[in-house]
C-alpha cells in the first residue's frame, strides 16, 4: 500500500520499497521451520527476587509449551529448565493450570503489546477527537509479532490444543474473539464507506483480516525464509485497496491540509442520533 507513514518502517527494518502486488512470494519452495527459541538454558541462579523468579518460570513455561504443547509439558520440565526442584515451583504456582494462565496473561496479552498496537494506530483530528486507523492497527500486529515469534508459536499451539473442551484454555479461546470484538466495536475507527455505517460489514472485515493474519503467521513459522512484513503488505493490497482506503489507513494521512473534523467519518458516528 502506498501509505506515507509506513515508509519509515521499511527504513527502520532495511526493507526496500517494493510494489507488493508485482513481486513473487517470499515463501520458499523448500521451507524449513523457523527457529524461535535458542538452545541455551536459563542462567541458574539460586537466589532471585520472587518477581524475577516468577518471570523466569513463566518464560520457561512458554518455551516448553511452544515445543511440547500444554498436554506434553510437565512441571518437572519447568524445574529442570531453570535449575530448581519441582517442589520449589509450588512457592509460585498452585497448579499446572495456574501456570498456563500466567503465560497467556503476562506474556501474550501484555500491556506492552496493547500500547504498541493500539498506540501507533491512534490519531487526533483538529478538534482533539481521538480516532484509530484499522489498516495501521493490522500492520502494528504484524510488526509487533515479528519481534516475538516464540509467542506466536505458543499462541498457535495453544489455540489448536484448546479446541478440546477439556483443555484448561478452552473457554479462554472461545470467549477471546467475542471479548476482542466488543473492544474493537467500542472504539472510534475512522473508516471509509460502507464500513463506518455498517457495523456488520466492518465486523466481517475485522474477522477476515485477523483470520488472514493468523493463517499467514502459521506459514511464516513453517518457513524461515518468509518475510512476514512484505507478505502482509501484499495481503493489504487486497484487504485495503488504495482507491477505497486512501486517507483512512494511517494517522499520518491526516495533516494540516486535511484539517476537517473527523467525527462524521468515524465508526461511532453511525451510533449517534
Amino acid at each position: 500500500m502506498a501509505v506515507r507513514g509506513w515508509s519509515r518502517f521499511r527504513e527502520q527494518q532495511h526493507l526496500q520499497h517494493i510494489d507488493a502486488a508485482s513481486v513473487d512470494s517470499t515463501f520458499s519452495s523448500n521451507p524449513q521451520a523457523r527457529e524461535v527459541f535458542g538452545t541455551s538454558s536459563f542462567t541458574r541462579r539460586k537466589r532471585m527476587s520472587p518477581a524475577d523468579r516468577r518471570r523466569q518460570i513463566t518464560v520457561a513455561a512458554a518455551k516448553i509449551i511452544a515445543a511440547k504443547g500444554f498436554w506434553g509439558m510437565s512441571l518437572q520440565d519447568i524445574a529442570d529448565e531453570i535449575g530448581i526442584t519441582e517442589s520449589a515451583l509450588y512457592h509460585y504456582i498452585s497448579t499446572k493450570n495456574d501456570l498456563l494462565g500466567m503465560v497467556i496473561e503476562e506474556l501474550y496479552d501484555s500491556s506492552a503489546a496493547d500500547e504498541y498496537i493500539y498506540g501507533n494506530a491512534r490519531g487526533e483530528d483538529r478538534d482533539g477527537h481521538e480516532f484509530f486507523y484499522f489498516p495501521r492497527f493490522c500492520l502494528d500486529n504484524v510488526l509487533f509479532n515479528i519481534k516475538r515469534p516464540e509467542m506466536v508459536k505458543l499462541f498457535s499451539i495453544l489455540n489448536a490444543e484448546a479446541l478440546n473442551p477439556e483443555h484448561p484454555a478452552h473457554l479462554y479461546f472461545i470467549n477471546r474473539q467475542q471479548k476482542f470484538w466488543r473492544q474493537i466495536s467500542a472504539m472510534n475507527w475512522v473508516l471509509p464507506e460502507p464500513y463506518r455505517t455498517d457495523i456488520n460489514r466492518f465486523r466481517h472485515l475485522w474477522s477476515l483480516s485477523m483470520s488472514a493474519m493468523d493463517g499467514l503467521q502459521l506459514r511464516w513459522l513453517a518457513d524461515s525464509s518468509a518475510n512476514l512484513v512484505e507478505e502482509w503488505f501484499a495481503y493489504s493490497e487486497e484487504l485495503f485497496p488504495e482507491n477505497v482506503w486512501e486517507g483512512f489507513s494511517d494517522p499520518s494521512e491526516y495533516g494540516s491540509k486535511d484539517a476537517a473534523c473527523l467525527l462524521p467519518k468515524g465508526l461511532q458516528s453511525s451510533k449517534r442520533p
